[in-house]
């Protein structure tokens, strides 16, 4: 959570200066029946600052920090980096931190947050996914703003809070014009990330299980599919484009001592019919 995210900040900068064990999965009890399951394939250790959230472009990654951006190749040696990455105008009115990032049609789209819930505003930035240079912002009614993930038609998905029952959306080619939210089946804690494919909009979270979950885009029903592991630590961005691999999920994981920052691979399977 943003409190939680605004007490790393030191002390991740510290660490990284003067610089988990997995859990088995166990549905929380308001999960939704699911024959899918996310199995972890690999965990692979990335910088120390590619710690909020993560997109999939061409021959490698973007990572986003509280007020940074960094481009990767696949192996992830950086390739540039955007820090600050919060224009100064946007500080002046309190923006400290991004969230969960994501890449569609060579846009860059960027959840920006004040930590002043109680306003009922936060922002939604835009760079160049290619040069990381920013191309605009806009301002939103939402309390709080953790992730945001585009789809091919343009429609933008965010949460109100931390946790929800709904996921709202907006249409990002006429201003983010706010569109009826999506109701979910079953309200969500702790949300971190999100992204959209497979006709399905899937979860990352930091809730008791370090869970993913996801969403169908079509009756909002959630399904519950399995832990990232390292549960003491805490779940963050997540990014669902399938690899030639065949993993399907990509998850920034932090570890409870802050370092190391995990991206964790998972393969969603179906479970066999009884």
């Amino acid at each position: 959570m943003a409190g939680h995210r605004g007490k790393l900040i030191i002390a991740v900068v510290v660490a990284l200066l003067a610089a988990g064990a997995c859990t088995p999965f166990s549905p929380p009890p308001h999960a939704h029946p699911s024959t899918l399951r996310a199995q972890v394939v690999r965990e692979t250790e990335v910088g120390g600052f590619y710690r909020q959230g993560v997109a999939r472009v061409q021959n490698g990654w973007i990572f986003s920090f509280n007020d940074g951006l960094f481009s990767t190749d696949d192996h992830f040696v950086q390739t540039q980096q955007l820090v600050p990455a919060i224009p100064a105008a946007w500080k002046a009115f309190g923006f400290n931190h991004i969230g969960d990032i994501d890449v569609q049609d060579g846009v860059l789209y960027a959840p920006l947050e004040q930590p002043d819930y109680s306003r009922g505003y936060q922002a939604m930035l835009t760079y160049d996914a290619s040069t990381l240079a920013y191309t605009g912002g806009r301002l939103i009614a939402q309390h709080q703003n953790s992730f945001v993930t585009v789809d091919g038609r343009g429609i933008a998905y965010s949460m109100d809070e931390f946790g929800g029952d709904a996921l709202l959306r907006y249409d990002v080619r006429h201003d983010w014009r706010p569109l009826r939210p999506l109701a979910m089946s079953t309200f969500v804690d702790r949300v971190q990330g999100a992204d959209i494919a497979r006709d399905a909009a899937w979860l990352s979270t930091d809730d008791a299980i370090d869970g993913v979950y996801r969403v169908d885009l079509h009756t909002g029903a959630v399904a519950a599919l399995g832990s990232i592991g390292h549960v003491d630590g805490e779940g963050e961005g997540i990014d669902a484009t399938r690899l030639p691999d065949r993993t399907d999920l990509h998850v920034l994981s932090i570890d409870v001592k802050l370092l190391p920052v995990r991206l964790i691979d998972l393969r969603v399977t179906r479970l066999p019919a009884h």
